[in-house]
């Protein structure tokens, strides 16, 4: 029985302590140091790419996608003014 308890307790720690793993605190480090600008950077870099892939989701379901896809495939103004009364 105690056995049981011990094991699950430690299962429990384990699996917390990794949660726990994967949030960085830069405010251990001084704000003048390299690690503090490294942890910053990570954090930051993560950051920027989530809401980047979010980003492209919303951009990819949007409307816009094809008229700028036909913008940047066009030589000039009027091909891509043709283009798009060509569509309508």
């Amino acid at each position: 029985m105690t056995k049981k308890i011990i094991i699950k307790s430690v299962f429990v720690l384990l699996i917390s302590t990794a949660v726990f793993a994967n949030e960085n605190d830069c405010n251990q480090f001084d704000k003048l140091s390299a690690k503090y600008i490294e942890c910053t950077a990570k954090k930051l870099k993560t950051s920027t790419g989530e809401k980047l892939n979010a980003g492209k989701k919303k951009f990819d379901k949007s409307s816009f996608k094809d008229t700028w896809t036909k913008f940047k495939n066009s030589k000039n103004g009027k091909e891509f003014m043709e283009k798009l009364k060509n569509d309508n």
